[in-house]
């Protein structure tokens, strides 16, 4: 518990904590894990991840800094802010970045303001568990026509010899008329299980424009669950990628609301899964709140070997959001006849002047395409090297960032 928590922090905490033990862990019977097999969580005892000494990380930290590129680097290590190995003095005066139990005791009323009141046990019992038992994170307020030129990459890293958990918890506050591009990477240095389970809640003002990039290449044990909550305000713009290649369990709930008119979000993703019994989930929810607010959702993965994807993607148009404008798609690449996907677009629509569209397509790769690339004298290893590019290509199309592009081209 953090010393000297406020009152309606306790009583947050208290919610969410009795909320996770009367509904417990989500079983396979609930519609939104149907395909998840959380049994490995009983053979695990994790214990709570500590502060660590982390002199010896700033060699490691300066290898993975953004390349080609002024980046401005902040650093989390197993869940807890580290001020000493982040690039604080490059950030605009007015840009706020701390630890969030710092932040409680000098901010505590913009994390009242935009931490979710209460979130739905249901449908998202490890974001619950994450509001009862966070500790720490990142803390990023960027305040009314703040322009920043460089992105701020959040570097998360995983250490330690003991299997443990942590709980990170990231505010990314944008407010009105600003702009900001956030790399948030996840990366580990461990190959004991470990279970890290992130909530991020994000707020995009009035005007305002977020880039938002993750990156998850955790350990090859480990377990990853992420939360990210986002608001959108009037003629605001959201676009998001999630990058996901580490990891044996992997889930990501990114759910949107635009609330206002304007409001307008861009969400796409890629996984690749290369290893047996890896798993990688991704449900996407766009709830319109607000007339003329636009979406567009378009995911792409390729799996390999005997591992298991699953994508839910789902549009909510409320009866008074008229004249919207929304897509997604999903498509995947199996490159085994054990592999396994599953694609679920959804569309819920009570508003009846809106253009919305939805598909998802499922295949192997195109074995003309190849036999043409081997017909011509490549190697076989390089032909399908191309073709598999050539697939991800859409995506990478959307990195606007030429340090971003290059990180992304380095993992696929």
């Amino acid at each position: 518990m953090i010393p000297q928590s406020p009152a309606w922090l306790v009583n947050f905490r208290q919610q969410h904590w009795t909320a996770f033990l009367k509904n417990g862990l989500p079983t396979r019977k609930d519609e939104r894990w149907k395909y998840a097999d959380l049994g490995f969580l009983a053979n695990q005892n994790y214990a709570a991840a500590t502060q660590l000494d982390t002199d010896h990380l700033i060699d490691i930290i300066h290898q993975h800094r953004l390349q080609k590129s002024e980046g401005i680097l902040l650093v989390l290590v197993n869940g807890y802010f580290m001020p000493m190995l982040s690039d604080l003095v490059k950030l605009p005066h007015h840009v706020i970045a701390c630890g969030m139990s710092e932040a409680l005791q000098l901010h505590n009323d913009k994390i009242k303001e935009h931490l979710p009141e209460k979130i739905d046990v249901q449908k998202y019992p490890f974001g619950s568990l994450n509001a009862a038992m966070f500790v720490d994170g990142l803390f990023l307020y960027v305040p009314d026509k703040c322009e920043l030129a460089a992105p701020i990459h959040l570097l998360s890293l995983t250490i330690g010899e003991e299997e443990f958990i942590t709980h990170p918890n990231n505010m990314i506050i944008v407010g009105q008329n600003s702009q900001l591009t956030l790399v948030e990477e996840y990366f580990s240095l461990v190959n004991q299980p470990y279970m890290n389970n992130v909530m991020t809640s994000i707020h995009v003002g009035e005007n305002a424009k977020l880039e938002h990039y993750k990156i998850q290449q955790e350990g090859k044990k480990a377990a990853h669950f992420a939360n990210i909550f986002v608001q959108q305000k009037k003629n605001s713009s959201f676009s998001h990628m999630n990058l996901s290649f580490g990891s044996v369990f992997a889930r990501d709930d990114l759910v949107i609301k635009l609330l206002e008119s304007g409001a307008d979000c861009h969400t796409s993703g890629f996984y690749h899964l290369r290893h047996n019994n890896q798993y990688i989930d991704n449900h996407v929810d766009i709830d319109h709140a607000a007339p003329h607010s636009n979406s567009d959702m378009l995911y792409k993965g390729i799996i390999e070997n005997k591992s298991r994807a699953v994508f839910n993607g789902r549009l909510y148009v409320e009866k008074d959001a008229q004249k919207i404008l929304a897509y997604q798609a999903n498509h995947n690449l199996l490159l085994s006849s054990e592999a396994e996907v599953y694609s679920k677009p959804e569309l819920e629509i009570y508003a009846d002047d809106v253009k919305c569209k939805h598909g998802a397509t499922t295949g192997q790769l195109d074995q003309d395409a190849l036999f043409y690339l081997r017909s011509r004298g490549i190697p076989h290893e390089e032909a399908m090297s191309m073709l598999l590019q050539g697939f991800a290509e859409e995506i990478m199309q959307r990195v606007s960032h030429a340090g971003i592009k290059l990180r992304v081209q380095e993992m696929l």
